[in-house]
């Protein structure tokens, strides 16, 4: 299907002082003082559209009007704030507004400009208002189509989740995203605040969760995401009580010698361990991380000092 010129074109914009509803109200033009350093040349519409903000915001004036000149003022500055928080002054005082109709226009700009504070900001008051989560979980999904690591939108889908429990097939929905990029640092992180807010990181659910990591290991061993995930599963537990880690830890150094993630995963299981042996190939592998590690060679060599200082007190 061809578009017609009409479609093409935007309809065209009408200045305030040309509308017949707005003839009432006097502009307020921006004072920028008597002599302005260096003065903004602002658009003919973005000034016009301004001068009569102020005018409203300066009468207080909550009306359907207000809110549709906002609308204006947002679409010629998403970031405006005073424009977003005067938005919901006039929201509050016209409790008929159908607030779906909001969520549309929400979204509308969410497609546009979608790490846009003030309009997630926005967008949260209005879930509250509506007490009304249920396409959240759709939106925020479909901004992540787009950007898998948009911040705004995992904060508020965490919100959602958090706030109206429905973790329901969150887990699930990290699968997905995991299938599709295993690098995805976010869809990690979501893992791991899903399995923390509902069964928590029993025996079982971690050795789920470690064989289930080990899995995405084995398609790129040097993709940090899931080692850092293992560490943070791992972080309140020890390593003994569950022996594949260390398992799969050796398996990669010893099929995969460049691999830093599973020589350092080591150096925490032997420092853990605490035998004189185990601290004794924790300094080894901090030498061979000095080298395979090289930007963070001075860590290392801390790292081995330490060990080593250990070692001397089991002797």
């Amino acid at each position: 299907h061809k578009m017609s010129d009409d479609e093409e074109t935007e309809e065209e914009w009408i200045p305030f002082s040309q509308r017949e509803e707005w003839k009432d109200v006097i502009p307020i033009p921006q004072d920028d003082g008597p002599t302005p350093i260096c003065a903004i040349a602002y658009l003919p519409q973005f000034r016009e559209t301004m001068d009569y903000f102020r005018a409203v915001i300066n009468k207080d004036e909550r009306t359907e009007r207000a809110l549709e000149l906002t609308e204006e003022v947002i679409k010629l500055n998403s970031a405006n704030y005073t424009a977003w928080y005067y938005r919901r002054a006039i929201l509050d005082a016209l409790p008929d507004h159908d607030l779906q109709k909001e969520m549309q226009f929400i979204y509308s700009m969410a497609m546009l400009n979608p790490k846009n504070y003030q309009l997630w900001y926005h967008r949260k008051t209005m879930v509250e208002k509506t007490n009304d989560p249920s396409h959240e979980l759709d939106f925020t999904a479909e901004i992540f189509r787009d950007d898998a690591k948009n911040y705004h939108a995992w904060v508020h889908r965490q919100w959602v989740l958090e706030t109206y429990k429905l973790w329901e097939n969150e887990l699930d929905y990290t699968n997905h995203l995991l299938k599709l990029d295993f690098r995805n640092n976010s869809a990690w992180n979501q893992r791991y605040f899903v399995v923390s807010n509902t069964t928590g990181f029993t025996p079982d659910v971690t050795n789920r969760e470690i064989e289930y990591t080990f899995e995405l290991i084995k398609k790129a061993p040097n993709n940090q995401s899931p080692w850092n995930y293992l560490k943070g599963i791992m972080n309140d537990n020890k390593f003994k009580e569950f022996p594949l880690v260390e398992e799969k830890c050796r398996y990669y150094v010893q099929n995969f010698p460049s691999c830093t993630n599973s020589l350092s995963l080591l150096v925490e299981i032997n420092e853990q361990n605490g035998s004189a042996d185990a601290l004794q190939e924790a300094i080894s592998f901090c030498e061979s991380l000095e080298t395979l590690d090289f930007v963070r060679k001075k860590y290392w060599n801390y790292k081995k000092q330490q060990t080593e200082a250990l070692a001397q007190v089991k002797i």
